[in-house]
């Protein structure tokens, strides 16, 4: 189900005009450390981010472990790509997915959105209104 990873890192984001070399540092210690995984992946930065995609068939379980072993990272957020198709798409997807990883749906939740495309219809604080409105309407 998930595709990707986005990689969170503390400290090194503070470090001024050096943060390039300090994030390719990372970056080159989770391609290091994914050697030994199953799988392949691609490691990128896009606006102050670290993305790991894998490519084809991997063992999650095993991949999470190896990038807990990195030093640097704080944190690992699973990532599902969608294509935009509307915002109303975009709602039924992620209800869906909700309904699909959580079976009960006695859970809380919190919708935090942010636009990598500042020209979309809604501003992020909207999105996660309406989707958040729209997740509840569903459960």
């Amino acid at each position: 189900m998930f595709t990707a990873f986005l990689i969170k890192y503390a400290e090194i984001g503070i470090k001024g005009k050096n943060r390039p070399l300090f994030e390719d540092a990372l970056m080159h210690q989770i391609k290091f450390a994914l050697k030994k995984c199953d799988g392949k992946f691609l490691i990128h930065k896009s606006q102050g981010r670290i993305y790991v995609d894998c490519q084809g068939e991997f063992d999650y379980d095993e991949t999470v472990e190896c990038l807990k072993n990195v030093f640097g990272i704080s944190g690992i957020c699973p990532v599902v790509y969608v294509e935009d198709e509307g915002f109303e798409k975009l709602c039924d997807t992620v209800v869906r997915y909700v309904s699909d990883v959580y079976p009960d749906r006695n859970k809380t939740f919190k919708v935090h959105a942010r636009r990598a495309n500042k020209n979309y219809p809604k501003e992020s604080m909207e999105i996660n209104a309406d989707l958040g409105e729209a997740i509840l309407n569903a459960f």
